[in-house]
């Protein structure tokens, strides 16, 4: 009986032996249920390491995953990153005339506006008169000469373009005139001053002339 004890008793501790890595490798690599790690060359004589030799391996779902991880964050930046915008140049034609946009043809009209009214007022006095002087004849003649300040108007080809967007938008060209007329609109009241100052001065030229004729033929 005391035999079969004894026998019962070694078993039992053979099997427990086997349960888990009593007698672990001088080096190599050591693993459990859970995870892995290496033991150098350099480990002591009973084969335990120290801890900063020891270096944890990543688990094989642990690497997927990572790499899962890393993969959807370059396909995020690839898949929304906005389209690119094409545009097209269009059919379509802009004109206009420069001398509109232009202070200094401005007020060279207002000038030429005034010398035809002054035509119209020396024609009202040559009426009144028996005799015209040659001097208000020959001041009619220089004030009857106007300037042609128009020419050929300046072209804009293709000045709207239509983009993949759905939208429109004008050429570089045409964009530079929008830009000169929304200038020119928003100074126009103060222009509207200089000009109206223009044409009195130069009224006022006219009449001292007009004047002088008729003071010295008398």
């Amino acid at each position: 009986m005391a035999l079969s004890l004894t026998a019962l008793f070694w078993a039992g501790c053979d099997d427990a032996s086997t349960s888990g890595p009593i007698n672990a490798p001088t080096y190599g690599v050591l693993c459990d249920t859970d995870s892995c790690m290496e033991i150098p060359e350099s480990s002591d004589a009973n084969g335990a390491q120290s801890s900063s030799s020891v270096t944890p391996q990543s688990s094989s779902s642990e690497t997927r995953v990572s790499s899962s991880k890393d993969w959807s964050s370059s396909s995020f930046s690839a898949i929304y990153a906005p389209p690119t915008v094409f545009c097209t140049p269009t059919d379509s034609t802009v004109e206009y005339f420069a001398a509109d946009y232009s202070a200094d043809t401005k007020k060279m009209w207002k000038e030429q506006a005034a010398q035809h009214d002054a035509v119209d007022k020396i024609d009202s006095i040559k009426q009144t008169l028996a005799e015209t002087p040659m001097c208000l004849e020959h001041l009619r003649m220089e004030l009857d000469r106007f300037v042609a300040l128009y020419g050929a108007p300046t072209v804009i080809m293709n000045a709207v373009e239509s983009c993949s967007d759905g939208t429109i938008k004008p050429s570089e060209e045409y964009a530079r005139f929008l830009k000169m007329k929304e200038e020119w609109e928003a100074n126009k009241p103060a222009l509207e001053e200089e000009l109206k100052k223009v044409y009195e001065d130069k009224m006022k030229e006219i009449e001292e002339r007009i004047n002088k004729c008729l003071n010295d033929d008398l």
